[in-house]
């Protein structure tokens, strides 16, 4: 791919482990086209995601939680993966951490924003999910003293996988863009198990493959395709090869 033509793509999910589920084929299908993408955790899920490490220092756990999730995105193609410090569940949108996210879209300046996560989704652990697609559309891009220029990014797209999980009330839209993964698809499995190191124990990678292929498979066919990932986006039900501002 040519340099005029490549985009720069953010993701930003809640916790380190979240992307790899909801967008890492999206993710891998860009990296693999030669974009530059960046994947962004506001926390790092110490109160969610790390039944494993209760008997380690929160110190200890920001570690380990990095090594894995950064190793797990390079399965996906991905080398920049940036963490904020946020505490999680609940995750508070303050100021201070909206003009946080807010610098690090202006440093990256991205073409695309992918949302791991979408708005409304607030039920059970969901609550730091909604919050941090909120962050997303509220951040102010266009200020803070410490960067050359304000930048929004051209488009933001909202992840709905989160909607598999029935944790989201209300559902106000179906999604209505889908990205053709078929050739990502395992390196989005790949992905997801090496990130859930942390994760208590009983944790089955077989069952895991198979049942997210199975619910891949139903966003495919709902477009013609062997496996998908779904967005909300506002121009209209159809299957992408990729992302587009």
């Amino acid at each position: 791919m040519s340099e005029s033509k490549k985009l720069t793509v953010l993701g930003i999910g809640a916790h380190p482990s979240d992307a790899f589920p909801g967008i890492g084929g999206t993710l891998a299908k860009h990296a693999n086209r030669g974009d530059n993408v960046i994947l962004l955790s506001v926390t790092y899920g110490i109160h969610v995601h790390t039944e494993r490490l209760r008997d380690k220092s929160v110190e200890e756990i920001k570690d380990i939680v990095r090594e894995e999730s950064t190793e797990a995105a390079k399965i996906l193609g991905v080398n920049d993966y940036r963490f904020l410090d946020f505490d999680d569940s609940p995750l508070v949108a303050t100021k201070e951490s909206l003009i946080e996210v807010g610098k690090v879209i202006q440093d990256t300046r991205p073409d695309i924003v992918i949302s791991v996560h979408y708005p409304f989704k607030e039920a059970e652990r969901g609550h730091d999910h909604g919050v941090t697609a909120r962050m997303i559309d509220r951040a102010p891009v266009w200020r803070h003293p410490d960067v050359d220029a304000p930048h929004r990014a051209k488009t933001i797209y909202y992840s709905t996988m989160d909607f598999i999980g029935g944790l989201n009330y209300p559902m106000p839209t179906p999604p209505d863009i889908f990205v053709d993964i078929t050739d990502t698809m395992e390196q989005k499995i790949e992905a997801c198990i090496a990130s859930w190191g942390s994760i208590a124990g009983g944790f089955d990678p077989e069952k895991y493959a198979e049942d997210s292929r199975i619910e891949h498979r139903f966003f495919g066919r709902i477009v013609g395709v062997e496996y998908a990932e779904p967005y909300e986006s506002v121009r209209g039900q159809r299957a992408v090869e990729y992302l587009t501002p």
